[in-house]
């Protein structure tokens, strides 16, 4: 019986040497988000094609690798045709594919439109590429996705489905970048 405390105090000291440390890092990413809406999809009037705008930054967790699974938060604001200011959160799980990964969020937004003020749910499916970032905290993205947003309440109860293209702002920043860096020159 007194072996048996020596023995786990043994193991936990071996255990802690051969132990690697986690580094799994928080990957931040910022992206515009553009493409096509189906909007009022419940209304009498509907549904209607318009023009979707927004922005989307989020932070992935628990990832030390490419290829690795993460979960982590995102936040996000939207126009529908400039006739809406829509703003929201959730959660999104980055589920590797091989070289490109899908990433599935959920969540909730607000927002304001003729009809008012109006809370709902949001679904989106992403699939592109999602780096990770070896030497800093920002990854880089780009793909497409497919969103659905869901109204709650409110006289309107909209619902719209939303594809579109994501372009990590790096990448919208680029030209500017070398356009500074050839007039500095």
């Amino acid at each position: 019986m007194v072996r048996a405390p020596r023995i786990a105090a043994g193991v936990t000291a071996l255990v802690t040497l051969l132990a690697t440390r986690a580094s799994a890092e928080p990957q931040l990413s910022a992206g515009m988000t553009t493409g096509a809406a189906l909007t009022d999809l419940r209304a009498s009037n509907g549904p209607r094609l318009a023009y979707h705008l927004g922005g989307r930054f989020d932070v992935l967790l628990l990832r030390d690798r490419a290829g690795k699974m993460a979960l982590g938060p995102y936040v996000d604001v939207a126009t529908a045709a400039f006739d809406t200011f829509e703003t929201g959160g959730g959660v999104e799980w980055l589920v590797p594919t091989g070289d490109a990964a899908l990433i599935l969020s959920a969540g909730a937004f607000a927002r304001t439109s003729r009809f008012g003020w109006e809370p709902g749910a949001t679904g989106t499916v992403f699939w592109g590429s999602r780096s990770f970032n070896y030497h800093s905290t920002y990854s880089l993205g780009l793909g497409l996705f497919l969103q659905g947003r869901y109204g709650l309440a409110g006289d309107g109860r909209q619902a719209d489905a939303i594809l579109g293209v994501q372009i990590d702002l790096q990448y919208l920043a680029l030209p500017f970048l070398f356009a500074y860096e050839a007039i500095a020159r």
